[in-house]
């Protein structure tokens, strides 16, 4: 009995999935085409050679954020620059974000010439910025609030003089933006800029960014050449072959699952990467033997449920107002993924302009996007369901505390 105690307990230490936001599996099934564009884009850098960026849309859980943390391990591995941020809605905590990221990643450069390099191009700006009028933006914690045109114009000269160096030794700065939809319109139009100006410079800068369905529109209203400048790809749920494949890959190194048990998996994750890991997972831990039988997955399904609903929905539900509750439940209701603002207007009982505000603070809070003028559809995917199968109380204890 303490021996099959033992090994259990050994086996469930030995969980290879990893369910949860950002969190890196150990194989990144189906995304094989976008590790091949990134390494392209790595062996043109290193060849002297430049490239467009790269804009990732897709609704939440298809695994975008994974994906950008893997290609930002490749460009650093090659002994490239990376900066990873994720974008808020607020300007100078981005700005921010950039700056110590670019600080970061000279300081972790290995090759001490180029290191002494690039922070004498740093400190090349930051004595003109002074000369000019713009307070020091790099390296100086705790400084004062700029204006946002000083702070544009100390991340143009940066940019420029990192890369003009950065070019001399056949390396590149690559920045990855998750959330990109969230940044401010200036930071957004300052970068989008730079990713222009770069190229028709032929120099190594590239955007790497994420986001929401709406990413492509939000960039082009920001920038109208912005369609141009990057390659557009869509993110979405990974087909039944190769979630089958995901499965298999994950497990191989401890164990595998039974075909039936392989099947109902691939059924209830839809090809969601969030979902493969929660519902791998909870299989994982529900069973007592190897191969993993249908019975465990059937034993893991409502613990995997549960830790859905905590991670994708309940959160996101908690953060609306009432009143957005109230339109998501209308939405929810319709039983449709594009949903018609019109009919939801109608199922509220109230006219469509009187809702307007709200389906705004809905797109504004990423619970939503418009994929059309005029529709509406949750960024989450089972959203719709998890309203439909838990009817959550349109008014939280908290909300009252407010």
């Amino acid at each position: 009995m303490d021996s099959d105690k033992t090994h259990h307990t050994i086996m469930h230490g030995l969980n290879p999935f990893v369910p949860g936001a950002g969190r890196q599996p150990k194989d990144l099934a189906g995304r094989e085409r976008e590790l091949e564009t990134i390494d392209r884009i790595i062996a043109r850098t290193k060849a002297g050679y430049s490239n467009r960026g790269l804009v990732y849309s897709g609704l939440r859980g298809v695994g975008k954020t994974v994906l950008l943390l893997k290609m930002r391990d490749m460009v650093t591995e090659r002994g490239l620059l990376a900066i990873r941020l994720e974008a808020t809605q607020d300007s100078e905590r981005d700005y921010a974000a950039i700056f110590e990221g670019v600080s970061k990643a000279i300081l972790k450069e290995r090759d001490k010439n180029l290191r002494e390099s690039l922070l004498a191009a740093v400190k090349h700006v930051n004595e003109v910025s002074v000369h000019i009028g713009v307070l020091q933006a790099s390296f100086a914690p705790g400084r004062d609030e700029e204006a946002p045109a000083s702070e544009s114009l100390v991340l143009e000269m940066m940019v420029e003089e990192l890369c003009t160096t950065l070019k001399k030794h056949n390396s590149g700065l690559f920045l990855f933006i998750d959330e990109f939809q969230e940044m401010p319109k200036e930071l957004m139009g300052t970068i989008i800029g730079l990713q222009h100006t770069m190229g028709q410079d032929d120099l190594p800068f590239y955007v790497i960014a994420a986001g929401l369905p709406n990413l492509p529109g939000v960039l082009t209203k920001s920038r109208s050449y912005a369609e141009r400048l990057f390659e557009y790809r869509q993110i979405g749920s990974l087909p039944e072959n190769e979630t089958r494949d995901c499965y298999i890959k994950t497990i191989s190194r401890v164990s595998q699952f039974t075909d039936d048990a392989l099947d109902r998996l691939v059924a209830l994750s839809q090809g969601y990467p969030y979902f493969i890991q929660a519902y791998g997972s909870a299989a994982f831990e529900a069973s007592e033997s190897s191969p993993i039988p249908l019975s465990a997955v059937n034993k893991g399904e409502p613990v995997a449920q549960a830790a859905l609903d905590r991670g994708l929905y309940e959160s996101r539900w908690q953060r609306a107002r009432p009143s957005e509750r109230e339109y998501m439940r209308a939405m929810a209701f319709t039983r449709k993924e594009l949903c018609s603002s019109s009919e939801i207007a109608k199922r509220l009982k109230r006219p469509v302009s009187e809702v307007t505000r709200v389906r705004r603070g809905l797109i504004e809070n990423g619970l939503a996007y418009a994929p059309e003028r005029g529709y509406l559809s949750f960024s989450v995917p089972g959203m719709g369901d998890f309203i439909r199968r838990t009817f959550p109380l349109s008014e939280q204890i908290y909300d009252r505390k407010e």
